[in-house]
Formats: structure tokens, C-alpha cells, sequence
């Protein structure tokens, strides 16, 4: 039989154990390095902790979104990794969704017993079109769905935000797809730094914001030091 690895003090998953399950005290940004460093031998080990964490801290309950696009394809935007840039080969092609389908897919998503329907549009950031088109479906989806609507279409002015939250708007969600360090290589038609600025102009106190940073393109890993500290504080953030 083969004997499991003794875990010594220094161990960093006994440490985030005693640190932050038992303690509910945070990792630091070189704790977080060093988790993200462990072998895929410590995978599982990993997600068992942190299972465990959420359940100590969270709870076993979960918040459903579903999502649909709006507008698909044919996107401006350079980011390497996305099927719906315009300006790479790819089968997506560009369509728009008409406000009856988006209707029923808002009430296929709560027959499923989600809470949340996202609208999301490949696009840098909404044109005069575009918000005519989300204004026109949140309402009707208001109108005939019990489901919070929630939106992500790229980069926004404050008039866009102001509209946003004008028409019940709960959530925005806005990815940040790496730390600034490393987005040149990851996107080169717009910056981290305008990005972020939306992430800022949706922290309002009535309104909430989900961002997301994609470790897997974070390397090395100096560059998720550096893209830590920025995250806003208020929003629950996901790592992917």
C-alpha cells in the first residue's frame, strides 16, 4: 500500500488550511503564487480545500445565471483567444437575436431554476444599436420573466453605465483577462487599462459587478502578482 505524503508546517496547503479555513484569513499574493505553482499531483488536494473552505465560509448554496447571446461574431477586437474576433478564421459568424428568442430563452433559464439571465455581445462596446436592442429585450424579459437580468457587452462610457442601471440592470460582468503586464500578449486593440476603467464606473452601490482573471494566461506568474492588487475589493471575483 502506498503511504500518503506527510505534510509538514511549511506545506502550503496545511498552511491555507489552518489560515484560511480555519482562521478565514486570505492568502497573500505569494501564498496565491505558491498554490499556483503546486504539481497537478496536488490538484485534487487543492480542490478538496477548497471545497471545503466554500462550504465553511459559503455555504452549499449556489447563484444559476444562464447566458445568451445577443449578438454573436464579428467582433473588432483582437483577443487571441476568442472564436468571435472578426478578425481571425473561425465557423462563428455574426447574427443578431431578435427580442422574442431572447424572451424565451430568459424562460427556459428560469424554468431551470436559475436566478440570473446574462446578455452578453461580442463587441468592444455597445453602439446606439446595441443598447436599443438590450433596452428593448430587459424589458420585455421584466415584463414576462420573475429573473434578474444581467449584461456584458464590452467597454462602457458613464452614460452607458447610467442607462444600464436605469433599465434594472442587476449584475455587470466584465472579464479582466490578465494582469496589465502581460495583456499586450493577449490583446493589442485596447489595454487593461481601459478594461478596467469600466470595472470602476460599474461600482455602484445598487449594482453588482463580477470580474474575472484568467490565471492560465497569467504567466509567468510574477504577472498574477501584479494583476492582484487591482481587483475590486466590492466585486466577487472569479479566477478561471
Amino acid at each position: 500500500m502506498t503511504q500518503a505524503p506527510v505534510r509538514t508546517d511549511t506545506d502550503i496547503l496545511a498552511i491555507a488550511r489552518e489560515q484560511v479555513l480555519d482562521r478565514g484569513v486570505g492568502l497573500t499574493q505569494e501564498q496565491t503564487v505558491e498554490v499556483l505553482r503546486l504539481g497537478d499531483d496536488r490538484l485534487e488536494e487543492l480542490l478538496a480545500l477548497a471545497h471545503e473552505v466554500r462550504m465553511r465560509w459559503c455555504g452549499p448554496e449556489v447563484e444559476v445565471e444562464g447566458i445568451i447571446s445577443l449578438k454573436t461574431g464579428g467582433c473588432p477586437e483582437d483577443c487571441h483567444f476568442c472564436s468571435q474576433s472578426g478578425l481571425f478564421q473561425s465557423p462563428v459568424r455574426a447574427a443578431w437575436l431578435d427580442i422574442p428568442s431572447l424572451v424565451e430563452a430568459a424562460k427556459q433559464t428560469a424554468k431551470t431554476g436559475a436566478t440570473e439571465f446574462c446578455i452578453v455581445a461580442a463587441v468592444r462596446g455597445p453602439d446606439e444599436r446595441l443598447m436599443a436592442q438590450v433596452a428593448a429585450g430587459v424589458e420585455a424579459i421584466r415584463n414576462e420573466v420573475d429573473i434578474q437580468v444581467a449584461c456584458s457587452l464590452g467597454m462602457l462610457n458613464q452614460e452607458q453605465v447610467n442607462q444600464l442601471a436605469a433599465m434594472g440592470v442587476h449584475r455587470y460582468n466584465h472579464n479582466l483577462e490578465t494582469a496589465r503586464s502581460h495583456f499586450p500578449n493577449v490583446v493589442t486593440t485596447h489595454t487593461y487599462d481601459e478594461r478596467w476603467e469600466t470595472l470602476r464606473m460599474v461600482r455602484r452601490p445598487a449594482w453588482r459587478s463580477a470580474a474575472a482573471v484568467f490565471s492560465a494566461w497569467a504567466k509567468p506568474w510574477s504577472s498574477v502578482r501584479s494583476s492582484r492588487p487591482t481587483w475590486p475589493r466590492s466585486s466577487p471575483t472569479r479566477c478561471r
